[in-house]
Formats: structure tokens, sequence, C-alpha cells
């Protein structure tokens, strides 16, 4: 009887425990998405972002800082993206192998990655009436004693000792079409046919693919983006810190 007795209180205060987090896991899900304060850490000092105060007190919507958002958020189904989803601390490794995550569907892959580009708008036939020979494209016979498709040897990534298809492709067609090149071609289209992004399921090229330098212009890196956000808004309303020396308004002493 003295076990039983023992037993009995320790089953009743397990499933009230389980009963109380059953009741917190339902009810977390049932309230505001939206988060009271946000705290960025920062090198040059963390800095506190008093959210809600924003959007209840200053009527602010979301639409006006959350790019995707028409409308105010209304339930937690319909949260904004988190700033991070596209604007990193550092467009590392680490940002491209996990970003995809923040997006709920593949539609969203588009807003940022260009549209993808399939075969190139090459006539071989017509080729070899403008050429003198072979060996006007293709590398001498020391190299290739005969003429091959250029990917039996270039592949999609440079090594020391070879260009990538792209780049050797590009080089070869910019020796005779330097009119093109030298103006500087305002899309791709001018040679690769576009595919149709309306329902892509394959592969997005990487950013520096074909932006080899200044890859943090193609979206802004999250402080440059609470920058221009922040401090222009604040300048538009005449309130707020947004001058060049009210750093220590927002930046939180280190």
């Amino acid at each position: 009887m003295r076990s039983k007795s023992k037993i009995f209180p320790v089953l009743a205060a397990t499933i009230v425990l389980l009963a109380v987090a059953i009741i917190g896991y339902v009810r977390s899900g049932q309230t505001q998405p939206m988060p009271v304060r946000i705290l960025f850490e920062n090198n040059g000092g963390k800095v506190l972002f008093s959210h809600l105060v924003h959007h209840r007190d200053y009527q602010i919507e979301c639409s006006r800082c959350h790019h995707d958002k028409a409308q105010p958020i209304v339930s937690p189904q319909d949260e904004a993206l988190a700033c991070g989803s596209c604007h990193p601390n550092e467009f590392d490794d680490n940002f491209v192998d996990n970003h995809m995550d923040s997006f709920p569907n593949e539609s969203y892959c588009v807003r940022c990655h260009h549209v993808e580009y399939d075969t190139v708008r090459f006539d071989h036939e017509a080729h070899t009436d403008y050429a003198s020979d072979c060996y006007d494209c293709h590398h001498g016979k020391d190299i290739e004693p005969e003429p091959q498709k250029c990917n039996n040897c270039h592949t999609e990534k440079s090594t020391d000792k070879l260009l990538s298809m792209r780049e050797a492709g590009h080089q070869s067609c910019g020796q005779c079409h330097e009119d093109m090149f030298d103006k500087g071609l305002s899309s791709c289209k001018s040679c690769h046919i576009p595919k149709d992004m309306t329902d892509y399921k394959g592969d997005f090229s990487a950013c520096n693919q074909c932006h080899e330098s200044e890859t943090r212009e193609l979206v802004l890196p999250r402080m440059n983006a609470f920058h221009d956000q922040c401090m222009s808004c604040h300048e538009e309303m005449g309130a707020g810190p947004y001058g060049p020396d009210n750093c220590n308004q927002c930046h939180i002493s280190r």
C-alpha cells in the first residue's frame, strides 16, 4: 500500500506537468508573432530596436520596413520574413547554405535571383563562313589536333590550368565580337536564351558566377540595409536619429 501511495503523487505531478506543457505549446502558437524589442549584435555597439513601439505607437505599417508584406501582420501564419533572411551580417558560405530555409516556398527565389539561361544563340554553320579555318576559334593543333567541343575540357569552374567554360567562351567570342563587348552587354539575352522562370525547379546560379566583384551590392548586408531604411525614414519624419553624429542614440556602448 505504501508503494502505491508514493507512486500516485508522482504520477499526478507528471500528468499536471504534461498538461501545462501541452497548454503552453498550444497557446504559444496563438500569441502575437510581433516581437516587442529586437537586439542586434554589432561591432559598433549593440542596437536595441523597439519593434512594437514603431508599429503600435507610431502606426507604421509592416510594408514600410518589410518588403514582402502589403498588409499588416494579423496572425502567426502571416509573419513577415526576418530581415536576416535576405540581409545577413556576412554573405558567407553559411548564409548561402542556409538562407533557403528562411522562405516559405521556392516562389521567393526569383525575387533575388536573375532569370536563368539555357543554350547559347550560336550558329556553328554560319560561323564557318566567317572564319578562315576552324582554328580561328579552336585552339591550335598543339592543343587540339582535331577541333572538339569546348566543354570536353572546360568545366563549370576555373582551375589554375584551365579557364571555366563561361570565361573561355566569353574570351573566345570577344576576340571577334569586340564591338559588342567594348560597348558592354546590357543583358545575357544578347547571346543566351532565357528560361521560363514561371515554374522553374532547377538550380540557381551563384551570384559571383557573373558578378565577380562587389557582390555585396546585389543585396545590401544587414548594417547597410538598416542604415538606409531607418535613417531615411527618420530624416523624412524629422524625428529620431539620422545624422552622422547620432550613432550613440541607437548603438549601445560596448
